[in-house]
């Protein structure tokens, strides 16, 4: 056991004061671990009611090294550990500080060493050879002293906190920046970018976002839908969804509207707007709510902070309308095609959409799903090429002109692989193999099995699907049933047979993807 020889603990009144009002906020976790009993009592009186940010302290307690391993191994987030050298062996508190340093990687939590046996552990030799952050004798530990040490241990965990949450959101600005157009990257950039300004904040915040207005915040409360791109806190839950402003409460949208009609900045001493206008108007604002401690420093680098990404947005933004332009053009490419056909309605938009569908839940990424749907418009653009008595007629082709409409495929893949777009590239192969089977008796190629490209296997199945449930001048639409048994008698012979397992899981959802997107004309009943 630990000497504690006079009582080390001398205190004064009155010597813990308070700094702000209380948050209610997770308090600071202080380890004592000693195994003096009176040690635990005499600190824990010591230090009550000390309050530093805003936030009070919550006492944890361990009274042998071993105890101490096992609650570091359990609790995260000690702020800092008030621990004794000597207990059950002369070197028990030493073991405790390579333990959470190297065994458990720990380097936030603030070690203040106390020992009443300076002698066991010199100073020296301590401070040299073990990571601690600061070493006390007991007997000069006062109230006062002990409010000194624990106030800048404090302060030395908050900045180290700030420092590997600003690491982490500059981690994500990086990767994001590395792949900044990519489909999420807006969102993943937004969430490094309101991480950086809440570590440079030092705060955990009650709830914060950045947003983008698609129309005008400023105009009118009730008129605009409000898009939060990362949130955290209350707004954790609803990044990437389109909110209109009264889903937010009305205190958030009269700080947003406050900071639209002024200066684009509003500072109090519970939030921060900055608000940020686009030259092609698009707006974005980032908000912050909780206690906060600014200077006009901070609020200069706030301001510039909130701007530049702002810009940031702006210019992804900018990126992401040139390619949904390009994926319109697309579209309406096909669009045009199938109208010369006679194949009008929403028939591009069924296929896309439950090609994506099919793609997902057979197992592609994401990203190959995506450039699928956007890809598959394309998939009789050949029919283009072709002469209207052939394409136009109304009844069954004879052989000559069944050869001249399987061209088609070739036509299509001609006109599309030149392209260096990946979305042009994938529209190519689907236009040369969504006309080939599994079994081999396709065409233009008659290729068989895997080496029919995926794309072209798997808009195959969404087109015949879709052919077979919609109205066409010619034919009425099949019922379900009718559907579902020749795809299924097609397995192995037109489709490859795991698609047409993924499709028939699916049958829920295909279906309503041809509710959702169904022709004017056509009936509502598929039954």
């Amino acid at each position: 056991m630990a000497d504690t020889g006079n009582k080390p603990l001398v205190f004064a009144k009155n010597a813990v004061k308070l700094e702000k009002p209380v948050s209610e906020s997770t308090p600071w976790k202080l380890f004592i671990v000693d195994d003096d009993e009176e040690i635990h009592s005499v600190t824990k009186m010591a230090l009550t009611g000390f309050i530093f940010g805003g936030k009070r302290l919550e006492f944890l307690h361990a009274y042998s090294g071993a105890e101490a391993k096992v609650i570091f191994e359990n609790t995260s987030d000690i702020a800092i550990v008030l621990l004794d050298v000597v207990m059950e062996s002369d070197s028990a508190g030493l073991d405790v500080v390579k333990y959470v340093r190297e065994s458990l990687g720990n380097q936030l939590t603030r070690i203040v060493l106390r020992t009443g046996q300076p002698g066991q552990a010199p100073e020296k030799h301590v401070i040299s050879n073990y990571d601690i952050n600061d070493y006390k004798e007991k007997t000069e530990l006062t109230a006062q002293k002990l409010f000194t040490t624990v106030s800048a241990s404090l302060r030395g965990y908050r900045d180290m906190v700030a420092l590997e949450e600003s690491r982490d959101g500059l981690k994500k600005i990086i990767d994001a920046s590395a792949n900044l157009f990519s489909l999420s990257s807006m969102q993943q950039f937004a969430e490094g970018a309101l991480a950086q300004m809440l570590s440079m904040l030092h705060i955990k915040d009650n709830g914060s976002f950045y947003g983008a207005e698609m129309d005008s915040l400023a105009a009118c409360k009730n008129g605009p839908k409000f898009r939060i791109v990362a949130g955290t806190g209350n707004y954790a839950p609803l990044g990437k969804e389109s909110l209109k402003l009264p889903n937010i409460p009305i205190k958030v949208i009269d700080h947003l509207t406050e900071a639209a009609h002024g200066t684009g900045h509003v500072f109090s001493d519970d939030h921060i707007v900055s608000y940020h206008k686009g030259r092609n108007g698009h707006e974005n604002l980032l908000y912050v709510s909780g206690e906060l401690e600014h200077n006009d420093l901070d609020k200069s680098l706030i301001e510039l902070y909130a701007r530049n990404v702002g810009i940031a947005f702006e210019n992804i933004e900018l990126h992401n309308q040139i390619e949904e332009t390009q994926r319109e053009i697309v579209y309406r490419l096909g669009e045009a095609v199938e109208t010369r056909s006679m194949e009008t309605g929403n028939h591009l938009k069924r296929v896309s959409e439950i090609s994506k569908l099919l793609a997902l839940e057979f197992g592609m990424t994401a990203t190959e799903a995506e450039q699928l749907k956007y890809a598959s418009p394309l998939h009789d653009v050949g029919k283009i090429g072709i002469p209207d008595a052939v394409l136009k007629k109304p009844g069954k082709l004879d052989p000559e002109e069944w050869e001249v409409m399987k061209t088609h495929a070739l036509l299509g893949h001609k006109m599309l692989e030149s392209s260096e777009k990946p979305i042009l590239r994938a529209g190519a192969i689907i236009a040369l193999e969504h006309h080939e089977k599994w079994d081999g008796s396709g065409y233009p190629y008659g290729k068989q099995g895997e080496d029919i490209h995926i794309f072209g296997r798997i808009t195959a199945l969404a087109d015949v699907y879709d052919a077979l449930a919609s109205d066409r001048c010619y034919k009425k639409a099949w019922a379900l049933g009718d559907i579902y048994t020749h795809i299924k008698s097609q397995s192995g012979k037109h489709f490859q047979p795991e698609l047409v397992k993924t499709l028939t899981l699916n049958l829920d959802k295909v279906e309503n993807i041809m509710m959702t997107y169904a022709d004017k004309f056509e009936s509502q009943s598929r039954s």
